[in-house]
């Protein structure tokens, strides 16, 4: 039994390096954001649609090869496919997609958090130490969320920041994810 549940969770730790490299991504695109909020705003147009296409093919990558070692694997592959659909539409419509970016980004960071917060349920189930953290970064990605799609009169400069700070969030929760992951899978290794 034991055996069979250490393959299944190798399987699954695996391609840990897909999650760091989306979050390392997310981080990245946040800082920039909030660094250059004057150039931010057609670049962060393209930059989002990019970045969710990627998003959307790494997701679709780890949801696949995990598909026979974890519960709920289709969440992530489901997340994956719409962010790829997603960012491929927004790239073929720039001028429409600047329009309604701040709404597409709320409803988009609000469908991250969520999953956010059932990843971090996962971990405690799984019995992960601080999962907590994982969960307050899932319910701080909802909250940047309700922000941007409750305040539009923000402006272009104040989406600009608070989709950063998003970016940010999202990508610190991927990090901690993929290197819990990492930690893991030394530990089985040894």
């Amino acid at each position: 039994m034991e055996n069979s549940v250490r393959k299944s969770v190798r399987r699954v730790i695996r391609n840990w390096w897909l999650l760091l490299l989306t979050g390392l991504l997310l981080l990245a695109l946040g800082i920039w954001i909030i660094a250059s909020p004057e150039d931010s705003y057609r670049s962060l147009t393209i930059l989002f649609s990019v970045s969710l296409t990627i998003t959307g093919l790494t997701e679709v990558a780890a949801a696949i090869s995990h598909r026979q070692s974890i519960d709920g694997w289709g969440w992530t592959l489901a997340g994956g496919l719409i962010d790829l659909a997603l960012g491929l539409y927004f790239l073929a419509n720039l001028d429409v997609t600047m329009t309604v970016l701040p709404i597409l980004m709320g409803i988009w960071l609000l469908f991250r958090g969520v999953l956010a917060i059932g990843t971090s349920m996962n971990l405690r189930a799984y019995g992960a130490p601080n999962w907590g953290l994982s969960l307050a970064l899932g319910i701080g990605i909802i909250v940047f969320a309700f922000l941007i799609v409750n305040n539009p009169q923000f402006g272009a400069l104040n989406i600009v920041v608070w989709t950063g700070l998003s970016f940010i969030l999202a990508g610190i929760f991927r990090i901690i994810l993929s290197l819990r992951l990492l930690r893991l899978k030394e530990r089985l290794d040894e």
